[in-house]
């Protein structure tokens, strides 16, 4: 081959090279662009599945009759562990030849009576920290046997006592902006203040064949029903988590959100959904696979919503004030 043809040979194979690092750079990016698109799917259906399950993710559960019976810690004993091993290391010494290379054998039997000193001390400490733990541990049983027992009584500042602790976990994430409690004999009943629609996507996405994103528009009915399943959820999670934590056999929630007053013009705060949850009833749920919106049925509520409206205002099942 002349040099004219080495040439030519040696520009169609660096085209030939140009083509396939062009190639594989378009490969990675569609890659790049496949992969993102799925998170960004993914990302989509994980918020909407978590907005209308909040009521999956329930508080452990508290039994106050086993709290209000639980027995006396018991009080901590003298032990003299650590001395009896010093001890018998000490009665088992006996002097010998090796005893030359450890600096003698009184040297070594001096070892053992300080480690004999040192281990009385040891046994007296572990017996003071267990007096300080035993005198936390009795202070702590009187006073979750007693508040259990005023629970069991249905004392309303005991209920109150516990509710207190709840409301920092129900007033976070997507429960609400807060929530109230009034409580009369025999029940208690909870007003969160849930989110506007605007915690709704106003957006599908959806991946196509292709492996490009695809976002477009909710349809408003699909966005109306999304939004009630998230109060409606939210009313269920407040109960049930009531009824882990409470001993009391009846529950009312009444959502609260802010809508427009057509007469005034103003955005008010208004009651969309009041419920009178039962335990009874709420134990025989399989929440983790009910539809929210669907459970209603099994409890007696006020709502008034449409598809293609939404939510109206209705009159709680009990005052809210």
């Amino acid at each position: 081959m002349g040099w004219r043809g080495a040439v030519r040979s040696f520009a169609a194979a660096a085209r030939a090279a140009e083509r396939d690092a062009q190639r594989r750079h378009k490969q990675a990016l569609k890659s790049q662009m496949i992969n993102e698109s799925a998170d960004a799917v993914v990302a989509w259906e994980e918020y909407v599945d978590k907005l209308v399950s909040l009521h999956t993710d329930l508080v452990d559960p508290i039994n106050w009759h086993q709290t209000a019976n639980r027995p006396k810690p018991p009080e901590p004993k003298f032990q003299r562990s650590h001395y009896e091993i010093a001890n018998e290391a000490l009665q088992r010494f006996k002097p010998s030849f090796f005893h030359i290379f450890q600096g003698g054998s009184a040297r070594k039997r001096k070892q053992l009576e300080d480690a004999l000193a040192y281990a009385q001390e040891t046994d007296a400490e572990e017996y003071e920290t267990a007096k300080v733990d035993y005198a936390n541990a009795i202070t702590e049983w009187e006073s979750d046997t007693h508040l259990a027992s005023r629970l069991l009584k249905g004392e309303g500042v005991a209920i109150k006592e516990v509710i207190d602790e709840l409301k920092s976990s129900l007033a976070e994430d997507l429960i609400g902006k807060s929530i109230s409690f009034l409580m009369s004999d025999g029940f208690v009943h909870a007003i969160p203040e849930v989110y506007t629609d605007e915690i709704v996507p106003k957006f599908r996405r959806k991946q196509l064949a292709s492996g490009k994103l695809s976002q477009t528009n909710m349809p408003s009915a699909q966005f109306n029903e999304l939004y009630q399943d998230y109060v409606v959820s939210v009313s269920l999670k407040i109960a049930g988590d009531l009824f882990h934590i409470l001993p009391i056999n009846e529950i009312y929630v009444t959502c609260l959100t802010r809508m427009l007053n057509a007469r005034t013009g103003h955005q008010e705060l208004s009651p969309i959904l009041s419920v009178q949850f039962v335990r009874e009833t709420m134990h025989r749920l399989n929440l983790a696979r009910l539809d929210p919106s669907d459970s209603l049925s099994n409890f007696n509520h006020v709502m008034e919503f449409k598809k293609t409206k939404g939510f109206e205002p209705v009159e709680p099942l009990k005052p809210i004030s």
